[in-house]
C-alpha cells in the first residue's frame, strides 16, 4: 500500500468510504460525549464541592476532591492523585505513596508515562476552560478515555487504509463503534494504564503482521514494534510482556519456515533498553517483592534480550553456514536471560505479568460484579448471541487462516509459510483470552488485519467474506438496541446504581471527616472502598485500600479486628498511628478479615465493637448518614482513638452518642448503667442529664440539673474542657441562664484548637448557639470559624437540638 495507489482510487467509492468512516467517528463521539454527561451529573449530586483553594495541591481546601465517578473508583483516584502530585512536584516526586498502607506507606510504583499523559490532557481541559490545574486533572478523568478512543481510532483506521485498503478501515472504523467489548473499553470517568498498554501491545503485534501474502517478508520486527510494545510494557507488563512472547515466537515460526532474515538482535536490544531506561524513569526499586513483578522491571528488559538472543540462535542454525559455537553460546544465554524471570517467578509467588487481576478477568469495566475465570466461564454466563456477536471477529480470523492453510488456491506452500506468523500471533491472543477474557478484545481486534490480508490474497474468500462481515455489522446494530446489563453504558436513562449511591455516601462522609479534623493527621481502618474515597476525597490515609500493593495493611486490619485481647488491638493501633475505626452496618469486606476464635467465650475486637462493649481507648463520633430511604435502618460506626478513658467518662460519652444519634432505647440504657454503677461521679451526672433531657423525664433531669448546679456554684470544674461545654450545656437546657452564661465564658477563653475538635457536631453547634445567645465570642476568629464548621450540619430549624 503507498500514497501512488490511495492517490489512485475512485473518487465516488473513496468518498463513500470516507463518509462510512466520518460517520461511524460521528456516531462513537456522541456516546461518549452522553456517558460523559451522566458521570459528570452523578459526580455533581449529594453534597456539594469543597471550597476552593488555590494554594491546595488538589484545588480544594483541606486537600479534598469532589470527583466520582462510575467504575474502578479506586484506580481512578489514585491516577488522579499521582497526575496531581506529579503537577505539583515534578517527574521527581516522592517516591513512596502515604496514602494508605500507613505509618511508612509503601513506594510509588504506578508509571510516570500515563500521569505525564494524564497531566497533558488536564493542561489542555485547564487551556480551554480556565479551570485551575489541580481541578483540571479531575475534569481531565472526564475527557481522557474519549481523548484516547479518538486516537485509537484515527490510529486503527489509518493503519488499515494504509496497509490494507479503504474498506478495510471502514470496516474497522464500523467495529470501533458498534462492538461493545471494544467501545466499553474507553469509558468516561475511568482513569487506567491498562487500556493503553493492552491497545499497544495490539498494535504492536499488529506492525508484525504481514503487508501481503509474501514468502520473503512473513514478519516485520521493526523499530516500530519494539518501541511500541516497550510502552505497552512500561504501562503494563500484564500486556506489554505477553506481546512480546507472541512476537518472539512468530518470528521463531518466521525464522523455521522461511529464508528471511530477521533482526532479532535490533528489535531485542530496542526493547529492551527502552524498558530498562522506563525502570529508570519511573525510580521503582530493584526488589521484586516491592512491586511482585507486576510494574516495570529490569528483569523484563533481560528476558526481551534473552528472547532476541534465542531467535537469533534459530536464525543461525536455519542458515546456509551455522556457526555452533555461536549458536550454543547464545542459546546459553538466552536460557539464563529469560530463566532468570522465570526463577523469581517461581521462587517468590510473584507471577506478575501473568498475575490474574479481576480487570483482565472481566470484557469491559462496564460490570465490575463478575469476572470470569476462563474464557468457557465467559460462554457459559453469557447469551448465545452476544457470545457469537462479540467472538465474530476472532471466529473470522481462525475461519479465513483455515482456508488459507488448507486450501491455498493462489499460493501453494509459500503462501502458507507467509501467513504462518500471522497464525501465530491470532493462536497467542486466542489462548491469553482462554485465561484472561480481556486479552479477547485484543484479538478480535488483531484478527480484522488477519482477514483483511487473507480477503486481500484470495479473490474467490472476498464475496462471501463481504456477504459475511455486512451481515455481522447489520447484526450488531440490531444488537445495539438490547444489549445485556453487562455491555450497556449509562444514558440520560440510567438511574444510579446501590454502588453509586455508596460513593456518594462515602464521599459525604470523607468530606465531614476531614471538616471536623482539620489540620490533623487522619488515618483510618475501614473497608477498601471507604478507605479509597477517605484518602481520595478527604486528603486522609488509610491501613489498607483497593489497591494490591496495601496488602499489609490487609495482614494489620486482620490482627485487630481479630483480636481477643484489647491490649494488642491497642499496640497494633499505635503502631500503625490510626486516629479512626469506621464500620459501615452494610459493609460485607472486614468481616473477612476476622478469624473466628478457637476458644470458646471469646469475642474479637469486631465483635465487640458491633456491640457498642468497645475499649476505653475508642470513642464513638457522632456521623449522621443522609436522609434517604437506602440508608433508613443503616448505620456508620466511627471510633475515635483517644487516650484511655475512666468507665464513667466512655459510658457517658456513649450515652451522649445515642443520644446525638437519635437513639433513645440505647442511650436510656446507658444511662440506667451509669446511675446504677456510677450515681455520683461527675461526667455520669452530665451524660444521664443530656439523655433524660432527650427523653422528655423532667424528674430525673432536674435531679441531675441540682447536682451539676451545686459544682457550678462551688467552682468544681471537669477535668477536661469538652466536658465543661457539656456542663454548660445542661445548664442552658435546665434553664440556669447566669450560670451557663459564666461556663460559656470561661470556655470561650480558655479554648483552643485542640479542644474544639474533641467535640461532637451537636456540641459545637449548641456551644456556638450559646455563644450568640448571650452575645459572647471566641477570642480568635479562627476559632470561631471552626466551631461552625464543626457544627454546621445542625440548622437552626431544628429546634430540638437547640
Amino acid at each position: 500500500m503507498n500514497v501512488s495507489k490511495i492517490a489512485s482510487w475512485p473518487r465516488w467509492p473513496t468518498l463513500l468510504w470516507i463518509a462510512a468512516i466520518a460517520g461511524a467517528l460521528a456516531l462513537m463521539i456522541r456516546a461518549d460525549l452522553a456517558q460523559l454527561r451522566w458521570v459528570s451529573d452523578l459526580s455533581a449530586q449529594g453534597n456539594p464541592p469543597p471550597a476552593r483553594d488555590s494554594g491546595s495541591a488538589t484545588g480544594y481546601v483541606l486537600g479534598e476532591r469532589h470527583f466520582l465517578g462510575k467504575y474502578e473508583r479506586g484506580e481512578t483516584y489514585r491516577w488522579i492523585a499521582a497526575t496531581q502530585e506529579l503537577i505539583a512536584s515534578g517527574p521527581l516526586g516522592a517516591r513512596t505513596y502515604d496514602g494508605d498502607t500507613v505509618p511508612s506507606g509503601r513506594p510509588q510504583l504506578l508509571p510516570k508515562l500515563y500521569a505525564t499523559w494524564l497531566a497533558a490532557v488536564a493542561w489542555g481541559v485547564h487551556v480551554v476552560n480556565g479551570s485551575p490545574l489541580p481541578i483540571a486533572v479531575e475534569q481531565a478523568a472526564l475527557w481522557e478515555p474519549i481523548v484516547a478512543h479518538m486516537l485509537a481510532f484515527a490510529v486503527a483506521v489509518a493503519f488499515m487504509a494504509w496497509r490494507y485498503g479503504r474498506a478495510s478501515a471502514a470496516a474497522t472504523a464500523l467495529v470501533f463503534v458498534l462492538l461493545p467489548s471494544v467501545s466499553g473499553q474507553f469509558l468516561p470517568g475511568v482513569l487506567t494504564a491498562r487500556t493503553w498498554a493492552l491497545l499497544l501491545a495490539g498494535y504492536g503485534m499488529a506492525l508484525t503482521l504481514p503487508v501481503g501474502a509474501e514468502p520473503r517478508n512473513p514478519l516485520t520486527l521493526s523499530v516500530r514494534s519494539a518501541v511500541v510494545v516497550s510502552l505497552a510494557l512500561w504501562l503494563d507488563p500484564a500486556c506489554g510482556f505477553p506481546a512480546v512472547l507472541i512476537i518472539a515466537a512468530a518470528g521463531g515460526v518466521a525464522a523455521f519456515t522461511s529464508a528471511v532474515h530477521l533482526p532479532f538482535l535490533r528489535w531485542s536490544l530496542i526493547g529492551a533498553g527502552l524498558t530498562f531506561l522506563a525502570w529508570l524513569v519511573d525510580q521503582a526499586p530493584w526488589s521484586p517483592a516491592a512491586g511482585e513483578l507486576r510494574y516495570v522491571h529490569p528483569l523484563y528488559a533481560l528476558a526481551w534480550l534473552g528472547l532476541g538472543i534465542a531467535g537469533d540462535a534459530v536464525q543461525q542454525f536455519r542458515g546456509t553456514a551455522p556457526n555452533r559455537r555461536r549458536i550454543v553460546v547464545e542459546a546459553l544465554g538466552a536460557v539464563v536471560l529469560v530463566g532468570t524471570l522465570g526463577y523469581f517467578q517461581a521462587k517468590h509467588d510473584f507471577k506478575g505479568w501473568f498475575y490474574p487481576s479481576v480487570w483482565m478477568r472481566r470484557i469491559t469495566s462496564l460490570d465490575e460484579t463478575s469476572a470470569f475465570g476462563s474464557l468457557f466461564d465467559w460462554i457459559g454466563q453469557s447469551s448465545v448471541v452476544e457470545a457469537v456477536l462479540l467472538s465474530a471477529p476472532a471466529l473470522g480470523g481462525i475461519a479465513a487462516l483455515t482456508l488459507v492453510f488448507l486450501r491455498s488456491p493462489h499460493g501453494g506452500q509459500g503462501m502458507r509459510r507467509s501467513f504462518a506468523p500471522a497464525a501465530v500471533v491470532l493462536a497467542g491472543l486466542l489462548v491469553l483470552a482462554f485465561f484472561r477474557a480481556r486479552w479477547g478484545v485484543v484479538a478480535s481486534l488483531a484478527a480484522v488485519p488477519v482477514i483483511a490480508l487473507v480477503v486481500r490474497e484470495s479473490v474467490s474468500f472476498r464475496r462471501v467474506a463481504a456477504g459475511v462481515i455486512g451481515a455481522w455489522l447489520i447484526a450488531l446494530v440490531a444488537w445495539g438496541q438490547h444489549l445485556p446489563v453487562t455491555l450497556r453504558p449509562p444514558s440520560a436513562r440510567t438511574e444510579p446504581t446501590a454502588a453509586d449511591l455508596e460513593a456518594l455516601l462515602y464521599r459525604h462522609f470523607a468530606h465531614w471527616l476531614a471538616s471536623h479534623t482539620p489540620g490533623q493527621k487522619v488515618s483510618v481502618l475501614a473497608p477498601p472502598e471507604l478507605s479509597d474515597a477517605i484518602v481520595f476525597h478527604g486528603g486522609g490515609h488509610a491501613l489498607m485500600s483497593t489497591a494490591w500493593e496495601s496488602y499489609p495493611g490487609q495482614l494489620a486490619a486482620r490482627r485487630i479486628l481479630s483480636s481477643l485481647e484489647s491490649t494488642e488491638a491497642e499496640a497494633v493501633l499505635q503502631g500503625h498511628e490510626l486516629t479512626h475505626l469506621v464500620l459501615p452496618s452494610w459493609d460485607k469486606v472486614l468481616p473477612l478479615f476476622v478469624q473466628v476464635p478457637t476458644e470458646k467465650g471469646r469475642d474479637t475486637l469486631y465483635d465487640r465493637l458491633k456491640r457498642w462493649t468497645y475499649p476505653s481507648y475508642l470513642r464513638p463520633m457522632p456521623y449522621r448518614l443522609p436522609s434517604a430511604p437506602v440508608y433508613v435502618g443503616q448505620t456508620m460506626a466511627v471510633f475515635k482513638v483517644t487516650p484511655p478513658q475512666d468507665e464513667p467518662l466512655m459510658l457517658s460519652r456513649l450515652a451522649e452518642y445515642f443520644v446525638e444519634m437519635d437513639r433513645s432505647e440505647p442511650a436510656a440504657m446507658v444511662a440506667r448503667v451509669l446511675a446504677e454503677t456510677y450515681p455520683d461521679d461527675p461526667n455520669a451526672t452530665i451524660g444521664r442529664a443530656i439523655v433524660y433531657a432527650q427523653l422528655k423525664q423532667p424528674a430525673e433531669f432536674e435531679r441531675e440539673l441540682a447536682r451539676l448546679v451545686a459544682d457550678a456554684r462551688a467552682g468544681r470544674a471537669p477535668f477536661s474542657w469538652d466536658r465543661r461545654v457539656q456542663r454548660a450545656i445542661v445548664l442552658a437546657l435546665g434553664r440556669q441562664r447566669e450560670l451557663a452564661r459564666t461556663e460559656v465564658e470561661a470556655c470561650l477563653a480558655t479554648a483552643a484548637p485542640s479542644d474544639l475538635l474533641e467535640l461532637t457536631p451537636l456540641q459545637a453547634y449548641r456551644l456556638r448557639t450559646l455563644a450568640r445567645l448571650h452575645g459572647l465570642a471566641f477570642p480568635d476568629p479562627q476559632l470561631a470559624t471552626l466551631a461552625a464548621a464543626l457544627g454546621a450540619e445542625y440548622q437552626p430549624e431544628h429546634p430540638a437540638k437547640e
